[in-house]
C-alpha cells in the first residue's frame, strides 16, 4: 500500500540537487524502480536485478532516490550492503540519512540489539519505514540478519541494494567447486548475503557497480533478471576524457602525461632518487592545487585538494613511496621558504603545464605564497589494510594519499586533481584497474587543474578497458531482453575478473584465429530446415542448386549472416550455441567492419546411436586460408546421413555451419554460454 508520506520528494528536497540533476536522479530512479517493479512478484530466484553505472557516476544517488520510491509504493525495509571500509560505511550512511529525515535509520550493532522492539512495533502498527547500512563483513551480516528475525522482516515487502555488489558478494568458491575439488563451501560473505535474502522472504536484491563483469560472467541462473543502465549527468568526467586517442600524446583535453615505463622500478628502490615522473608530477599538483585554490576557493568541507598515488598493493612498498614523496616535497617546501630560485625552472614547467588547460591563471609568484601556505599543513597518508578501518583523515590544505585497492573501490576522493599511477604486472585485472579511475567523477570545475600521469604501457591497459566498457554498455543497451550470453572484450594481458568467482564448466573464450562449430549436433525432424537454409545459400551465390555453389565465396552483411544462422537449428552445448553464435558474430564484426564471407561444401556424416551428427571440421587447408581473411567466415556444410542404424534418417540431408574467425581480430572475448 502506498504512504502518505511523500519519501520521493521529501529526498530531493533534503538532498538539495540543482534541478537538472534532481530531474535526472528522479528518471533514473523511476527507471530502476520499473524494472524492479517487473519482477517484485515473480519466483525469489528471479527477483535480481543489476544497475550498471559509471565510475563515480552517482550510484549513491540513485539508490537513494529509488529507496524513496520504494517506500513510497509500499516497501517497508531497505537494506544497503556496502564495503566492509569503515570510511565507505560512514559515507554510505550520511548520504542516506540526508535523505530521509523521517525513516527509521539502523547501522551500528547496538542499535539491531537494543531497538528490536520499538522498530517491530514501527513497521508492523505504523507507517514507519526501516533503512539499514550494512557493511559486507560477517560479523555486521549476522547481527543484521539477527535483527530482521527480531522485527519479522519476512512479513515486509524488502528491497536489498548490494552496493559495488561485483567485490565481496559472488561465491569465491565457484572456480573450486566447478573443477570438482574438496572443501569448496560457498564463501561465508555469500553464505550470509543469500541468507539474509531467505530472512527478508519477500525481497527484490539489486546488485550495484560500474564494474560488472563478475556478475555478468556468472553462469545462467545465477546472472540478474534485469539490468538496468544509469546514464550519467552532463558535468560528469570519464574515460572519453581521459583516454579518446589511441596516443596519449594526441589526447585533445591535454590531461595525460606519460612516464617512463620503467618507472615504477627506480619509484620502489629505497636508494634511488625520486623518479622524474613522480617529481613532475607533484611539482604539477602543488602548482595546479594553488591555482584551484586562488580560483575556486577553498574546498566545502575543508578537505583539502588530493593527490592520489598507486604504486603498488605491498604496504611495504607503500612506505618507501611514502618516504620518496616526503621526502622530496619537505624539500620543496624548505626550497620555497628560503631560495625559491633553485627550483624555479621546475616550477615555470608545470606552470605552462597548467595554463594548456586553465584560463586566468594567477601569477607565479602569487601561486608561490599560496603553495607555502598549503605546503605548511600538508598531509601525506598511506591507505592500506592496515589503516583503512579508521578512515581517511584528510587535512583541509592538501593531502598526498598512498595506497593500493582500498583507494580503488566506492571511496570517492573529493577534489582529486592529480592521479600518479604506476602499478601494474603481467596481467592486470579489468575490473580491479578500472575501479582505479578515481579521477573520474562530476569534476568538470576542477578538470582544467587535473592530470594523470601513467606509464604509456598503463594508458593502453586503460584504454582498453575503457572501451571495453563502452562496448558492453552498447551491447546491453541494444539487447534489453537480457540475452543469453554478454562477451566481454579483452586483450591478452588482461583479464574481466577474478578467476576465483567463475565456473570453469560455463565460460568460453573467443580467440583470433579460433574455429567454432556445433558439437553435437542434435538432429531436428528430417526436413524440417535444411531446404529453407538451400534456397538461401543459393540465393547469396546466385545458382540455382547446390553443386554451383560449392568452391564459390560471396560476401553478406552481418544482419544477413545472423538471420541465416538463426535458421539453423543445431542444439548444440559447446562454444557455438543457437542463442548466442549470432551475438558473437556481431561482437566480432564491431572490429572487422561487418562484412561475413560465406563458403558451401558438401561432406559425408554419419548418425549415432543417440541420434546426434558429428560435427564435421574445416581441413588444415581451409582453416588456414579462413584464418587470413579480413573477416569471419562462416562455412555452410551439406552432410547426408548414411547410417543405417538409424532408419529414419537414411539419405537426409543436413546443413551445419562452421566460423573462422580472423587472425586480425584484435581482442579476445570471454563469456558465459551456460
Amino acid at each position: 500500500m502506498p504512504t502518505t508520506i511523500p519519501y520521493l520528494q521529501t529526498a530531493l528536497r533534503e538532498l538539495d540537487l540543482p534541478q537538472n540533476e534532481a530531474e535526472q536522479a528522479e528518471r533514473n530512479a523511476k527507471s530502476i524502480m520499473e524494472a524492479v517493479a517487473s519482477v517484485r512478484n515473480t519466483a525469489p530466484e528471479n527477483r535480481f536485478g543489476l544497475i550498471y553505472g559509471r565510475i563515480q557516476s552517482g550510484k549513491t544517488r540513485a539508490m537513494i532516490v529509488s529507496t524513496a520510491i520504494a517506500f513510497d509504493e509500499g516497501f517497508k525495509i531497505a537494506i544497503v550492503l556496502t564495503s566492509n571500509i569503515n570510511d565507505l560505511v560512514a559515507q554510505t550512511h550520511l548520504n542516506f540519512a540526508a535523505g530521509f529525515p523521517d525513516v527509521i535509520i539502523r547501522t551500528k550493532d547496538d542499535e539491531l540489539t537494543s531497538e528490536v522492539e520499538s522498530t517491530k512495533i514501527a513497521l508492523e502498527y505504523g507507517e514507519g519505514r526501516l533503512l539499514v547500512v550494512c557493511s559486507k563483513g560477517s560479523a555486521s551480516l549476522e547481527n543484521v540478519i539477527e535483527f530482521m528475525k527480531g522485527i519479522g522482516a519476512k512479513n515486509h515487502d524488502t528491497i536489498i541494494f548490494d552496493d559495488e555488489g561485483d567485490q565481496a558478494s559472488l561465491d569465491t568458491q565457484t572456480r573450486r567447486r566447478s573443477q570438482g575439488k574438496p572443501n569448496s563451501e560457498p564463501s561465508k560473505i555469500h553464505y550470509l548475503i543469500n541468507d539474509l535474502r531467505k530472512v527478508c522472504k519477500s525481497n527484490v536484491y539489486v546488485s550495484v557497480t560500474g564494474t560488472p563483469q563478475a556478475v555478468l560472467l556468472q553462469s545462467l541462473q545465477a546472472r540478474p533478471s534485469f539490468i538496468q543502465l544509469l546514464p550519467p549527468g552532463d558535468p560528469y568526467v570519464g574515460g572519453e576524457q581521459f583516454f579518446n586517442t589511441s596516443t596519449p600524446d594526441d589526447n585533445e583535453s591535454h590531461l595525460i602525461r606519460t612516464i617512463p615505463d620503467d618507472e615504477r622500478e627506480q619509484l620502489l628502490d629505497e636508494d634511488s632518487p625520486i623518479p622524474s615522473g613522480l617529481r613532475q608530477a607533484l611539482l604539477f599538483f602543488l602548482v595546479a592545487a594553488a591555482a584551484a585554490h586562488d580560483k575556486l576557493g577553498q574546498p566545502k568541507e575543508n578537505k583539502g585538494y588530493q593527490f592520489l598515488c598507486h604504486p603498488s598493493l605491498k604496504n611495504k612498498e607503500q612506505s618507501i613511496v611514502e618516504d620518496q614523496m616526503r621526502t622530496f616535497v619537505d624539500d620543496i617546501y624548505k626550497k620555497l621558504l628560503t631560495d625559491a630560485s633553485k627550483i624555479e625552472e621546475e616550477l615555470k614547467v608545470a606552470y605552462n603545464e597548467l595554463k594548456k588547460t586553465a584560463t586566468d591563471v594567477p601569477a607565479l609568484p602569487q601561486l608561490k605564497q599560496t603553495m607555502i601556505r598549503q605546503l605548511g599543513a600538508k598531509k601525506i597518508l598511506v591507505i592500506n589494510a592496515a589503516t583503512k578501518r579508521q578512515g581517511i583523515s584528510y587535512g583541509n590544505s592538501i593531502n598526498f594519499l598512498i595506497g593500493g585497492n582500498t583507494l580503488g573501490r566506492g571511496i570517492a576522493i573529493p577534489k582529486l586533481l592529480v592521479t600518479y599511477y604506476t602499478r601494474g604486472g603481467r596481467i592486470s585485472q579489468m575490473d580491479t584497474m578500472h575501479q582505479h579511475a578515481r579521477m573520474f567523477g562530476y569534476r568538470k570545475e576542477e578538470l582544467p587543474y587535473t592530470r594523470l600521469f601513467v606509464p604509456r604501457m598503463l594508458y593502453d591497459r586503460f584504454r582498453e578497458i575503457y572501451l571495453s566498457d563502452e562496448s558492453l554498455r552498447s551491447f546491453i543497451e541494444a539487447h534489453k531482453d537480457s540475452p543469453a550470453s554478454f562477451p566481454i572484450e579483452q586483450l591478452q594481458e588482461l583479464r574481466p575478473t577474478r578467476p576465483a568467482v567463475l565456473d570453469v564448466n560455463t565460460i568460453e573464450i573467443l580467440r583470433p584465429g579460433m574455429q567454432i562449430f556445433p558439437s553435437p549436433i542434435k538432429l531436428p525432424q528430417p526436413q524440417r530446415s535444411y531446404q529453407k537454409v538451400a534456397n538461401e545459400i543459393m540465393e547469396i551465390f546466385d545458382v540455382k542448386d547446390l553443386q554451383s555453389a560449392i568452391g564459390k565465396e560471396a560476401q553478406i552483411n552481418k544482419e544477413k549472416a545472423t538471420a541465416l544462422l538463426s535458421m539453423i537449428k543445431t542444439g548444440s552445448g559447446n562454444t557455438w550455441r543457437d542463442k548466442t553464435i549470432g551475438v558473437l558474430l556481431k561482437k566480432i564484426d564491431q572490429h572487422l567492419g561487418g562484412i561475413v564471407n560465406i563458403r558451401f561444401r558438401e561432406a559425408e556424416r554419419r548418425i549415432d546411436s543417440n541420434r546426434e551428427l558429428g560435427s564435421g571440421m574445416l581441413s588444415g587447408a581451409e582453416h588456414a586460408e579462413s584464418r587470413e581473411k579480413d573477416s569471419p567466415t562462416l562455412w555452410l556444410i551439406s552432410a547426408t546421413a548414411s547410417d543405417e542404424s538409424v532408419i529414419e534418417y537414411q539419405g537426409e540431408l543436413f546443413i551445419y555451419p562452421t566460423l573462422v574467425v580472423p587472425n586480425s581480430l584484435p581482442k579476445l572475448f570471454i563469456f558465459s554460454n551456460k
